[in-house]
């Protein structure tokens, strides 16, 4: 594996093929609800921190403050797309990767679920 290492790795991981999918299943699992809590925990921090006045690298600097929350958000988002998927368990993870690739032989939620049917006697009054 050819892996970049310097000051632009992580925005050569973001162009990565395969970064879509990797934020299609991110975002899917966020959504589910059988995933754990702690999937919250990353985009949390994250966002914490884009919004908190306390910098790293105050902003005053033009140019460089601002770099590094940028590098901060690439950085944040690269570990969410890592440990989401690790905190899912493994039949929903394949459930949500087989729906992204468009395999057909795993349905989603939808294909199990079943609607019983209800036999009911009624009567209408005027």
């Amino acid at each position: 594996m050819n892996t970049k290492r310097g000051a632009f790795a992580g925005a050569a991981m973001l162009l990565q093929p395969g970064i879509l999918n990797e934020l299609r299943l991110s975002w899917r699992l966020l959504r589910d609800e059988r995933v754990t809590s702690w999937k919250y925990l990353a985009p949390a921090l994250l966002a914490l921190y884009v919004a908190s006045p306390i910098d790293a690298v105050p902003d005053l600097l033009l140019g460089i403050g601002q770099v590094d929350d940028l590098g901060i958000a690439v950085l944040g988002l690269m570990v969410a797309l890592k440990l989401i998927p690790k905190l899912a368990p493994a039949d929903v993870l394949r459930e949500h990767t087989a729906d992204i690739n468009g395999d057909a032989r795993s349905g989603g939620p939808e294909a199990t679920r079943v609607d019983p049917i209800v036999d009911a006697h009624y009567t209408v009054r005027s």
